[in-house]
């Protein structure tokens, strides 16, 4: 079987630029952000490749026959289905691509002479999007004290950033900065859904690598180490994407440990909002700075708990109305 491009594509909403006036609505529960996650959900065989291009996929644990697992939940079809990353291509089509404000500090941090590909907080038509949560009901029930998330690294031509768009009118709030040498750990609370920015400078094949970390209720700590595969631009083989291997040689220096406050936990209190969307793909990332203020106060709260703390196979096709990293996770 031959890795082939995946068919679905999900409902998106595409959001326009509120005026700079208008206030936010601190009432309305956002939708985009709700979900339920069930105990019984489908879990993808180990050795079913897909490559996933629309659609709303989240990363996460899930305990499979007791192990701690770090999966993607496929939630681009009418039923969601968790896939073992190892299987999974996360394509970046040119749908996603857009042109940085080359006159806004506020995007400084992003080196680009060109166009970007990003993957925005908000979902639009045609391009993945893709997220995180820690909402399986065993997970919930067995974590102390919510997670971490490291981001470990990153091969591919360019950089590669993840950001959430800040309240308050603040600007743009980093995550993960491919050009900084260290681990980037954030928090991650129990029983959240959670979407940032995740922006390439260049086409091509690109590795992140990430370790799910925790400590549950019995005072155990469990951890997962996985590599995303993404095949950015439109050219991108994502054939070749799915059996690229994980090849830097040098592992970043240890993140805080898993309870450990933050810095930006006891320094920075403003909101991390979850932007409205890029509404097309011809929209500069600015924009994100106008879409974020018309956001309800769910998206503010769920963005609010992301601080920063301490293999070959192929690719069967999804159905069109239809609707798993290189390291193997650990429990000590």
């Amino acid at each position: 079987m031959k890795l082939t491009h995946a068919l679905a594509l999900a409902a998106a909403t595409l959001i326009a630029v509120a005026p700079a006036s208008l206030a936010t609505d601190t009432t309305t529960q956002d939708p985009s952000l709700t979900q339920v996650v069930e105990s019984n959900e489908t879990v993808a065989p180990e050795g079913t490749p897909v490559e996933i291009s629309a659609g709303h996929v989240d990363l996460g644990p899930k305990f499979l026959d007791g192990a701690w697992t770090f999966l993607a939940r496929d939630d681009s079809g009418q039923t969601p289905t968790w896939r073992h990353l190892d299987d999974v291509v996360l394509r970046v089509s040119d749908a996603a691509k857009l042109e940085l404000p080359a006159d806004d500090d506020q995007y400084s941090f992003i080196s680009a002479n060109g166009p970007v590909w990003a993957i925005p907080q908000s979902e639009i038509a045609n391009v993945v999007w893709l997220g995180w949560n820690t909402q399986d009901p065993e997970v919930v029930g067995r974590l102390a004290q919510g997670a971490t998330l490291v981001f470990e690294g990153h091969e591919g031509e360019g950089d590669f950033h993840a950001f959430v768009q800040a309240g308050n009118f603040s600007g743009p709030q980093e995550l993960w900065n491919s050009t900084k040498p260290n681990s980037q750990p954030i928090h991650v609370d129990a029983n959240t859904h959670t979407h940032a920015n995740w922006v390439f400078t260049q086409p091509g094949i690109h590795l992140i690598r990430l370790s799910l970390q925790a400590q549950l209720t019995d005072g155990t700590t469990v951890e997962d180490t996985r590599v995303l595969r993404f095949a950015v631009g439109d050219a991108t083989d994502a054939q070749k994407a799915l059996e690229a291997q994980w090849t830097v040689s040098n592992a970043p220096e240890s993140p805080a440990p898993v309870d450990s406050p933050s810095p930006l936990d006891r320094s920075t209190m403003l909101p991390l909002w979850i932007a409205a969307g890029l509404g097309v793909a011809a929209l500069v990332l600015v924009a994100l700075v106008l879409i974020a203020r018309r956001r309800s106060h769910e998206r503010e709260r769920a963005a609010e708990r992301i601080v920063e703390g301490g293999a070959s196979g192929s690719v069967e096709p999804k159905p069109e109305a239809s609707d798993d990293g290189d390291d193997r996770g650990s429990q000590r």
